[in-house]
This record gives C-alpha cells, structure tokens and sequence, in this order.
C-alpha cells in the first residue's frame, strides 16, 4: 500500500512526534486525529505503518522524506522577467541567474544570444576568483552589414567588446567560444537563397553539471528585469548532463570555435 497521497508536512509531522516520543506506539488513528491529521491520512498511516516500532518506523520516515524532497529539488520550475499574474508562484530570473552563478562550485557553461549586463555577469567572476571553475560562455556575433569587416574582424571586434564592456574585470577570463556562421554571410549551393545567416539564439545555463536553466531571456538588464520572459530551472542532473553533452559535441566538432 502506497503514501503516495500523504503529504511531506504530514510525513515531517510524524517523524517529530515519534523522534521526540509524543505518540504511543504503534500509532493510533485517534492519537494522529487528535493531533491535526485528516481522518484519512491518519487512517492510511495506520494501515501502512502501524506495526512499526519506534527506529524501523523513524528510518521508513526518513527514506520516504528524503525521497519527497529529491523529487522536490528535481521538480521543473517556472522562471519569469516582467509582470505577473496574481499568486503566480513562478520564480524570478534575475534572482536565480545570480544564485547559479554565485553557488557553483566546478563549472559554469553559459550560452547567449545577447551578453550586455556586467553586474549579471559578476557574481560569476566573484566565483571564479574564490573557486578554480571551468567557465565557458557561447557568444553569438553581432555585426552590421557594411562594416567594413571580415569574419574574423568581426568576431575579433565582437570578443573585444565583450571583454571590454560586459565581462566584470581583466584578470580573470572565461573562456568564449563563437559560431563562426554567425560572423557573416555563409554560401552554400543547396540552399534556395545560396546561401543564409545564422544566429546562435540559444539561452542556456549549466551549472556544475547538476543544475540547468534554459529559457527566452538574454543576459541584459531588460531581459532579467522587464521584458516578459519565460524559462525552466531544473535541477536534475541527468537533464544538465544532456544540455551539456550537447554544448560539448559542438564544440568537439568544430561548429563551435575558442576565440579570445
């Protein structure tokens, strides 16, 4: 018989009153009545538990709660810039960027379309210099037609300019990775136009290969603080491994080059 339909307050609950020896065992659905519980959650706890002594009863406790708390931590949550609606319970972006950064404690693997904010990006580099992480951010190019530039002068200007203006400080550097088709016009025969731009529109976050944030919003100040925006926080590591292996594949095949 199943706990599922048991709550992780009611199961804490429990845990308390028989680790500080408030309940007669074995439990009593009146005891349990007596003491807040619904009638059929007590009458379920009975049914379930109700022939445990004290220390098989505490472990069955602490396996089911910490159970209840994993899944709770694994648990897709919804992350939003920009107005709300009443009782939204969605989480801010801008808040939780900043504690990714601040918290990781191997790796930081960041992707996105537009980087213009240094103060979003400087926890990040406070980490860095606390913790020796592996940080590496994707750039996508921003160029102007009639520049006057090759690929590699815009990309060249592009890091540049990241460095200079957006990333917190000159001593330490993530290392930065770029499309190089998003630096230019990329002819190719089989295509109807022969030939097309490309962007790298991505926004993902991973941080030490367990958490992971993929979402709408770029990383500037409109896209944590006023836009509306939607993304994910999940916090499951199967999930941040996949998002990475593909980053990683990308970079292993070319498609993705080092620069800076």
């Amino acid at each position: 018989m199943s706990l599922v339909g048991v709550s992780r307050a009611s199961l804490g609950h429990l845990h308390d009153w028989v680790a500080q020896a408030k309940l007669d065992l074995p439990l009593v659905g009146l005891d349990l009545r007596e003491r807040g519980l619904e009638v059929d959650v007590a009458e379920l706890l009975v049914r379930v538990l109700g022939e445990l002594s004290r220390e098989p009863l505490l472990a069955v406790l602490d396996s089911l709660i910490g159970e209840r708390d994993r899944a709770e931590r694994q648990r897709p949550r919804l992350l939003w810039t920009g107005p709300e609606a009443p009782g939204s319970a969605a989480l801010d972006t801008r808040v939780q960027l900043i504690e990714m950064f601040a918290s990781a404690r191997e790796s930081v693997f960041c992707a996105g379309y537009v980087f213009d904010d240094p103060s979003l990006l400087r926890p990040l580099y406070e980490a860095m210099c606390v913790e020796p992480l592996d940080v590496a951010l994707v750039l996508n190019i921003q160029w102007t037609k009639g520049d006057g530039l090759d690929r590699d002068g815009r990309i060249a200007a592009h890091v540049h300019e990241f460095l200079e203006r957006v990333w917190p400080a000159r001593d330490l550097a993530p290392k930065l990775y770029v499309d190089p088709r998003t630096a230019g016009w990329n002819p190719d025969p089989d295509h109807p136009n022969r030939g097309y731009y490309a962007s790298m529109h991505a926004k993902a976050v991973v941080v030490d290969a367990q958490r992971c944030i993929v979402g709408s919003a770029n990383f500037t100040d409109a896209g944590t603080t006023r836009n509306i925006e939607a993304g994910v926080l999940l916090r499951n590591e199967e999930f941040a491994r996949a998002v990475l292996g593909q980053w990683r594949g990308l970079i292993a095949n070319g498609v993705l080059r080092r620069v800076g």
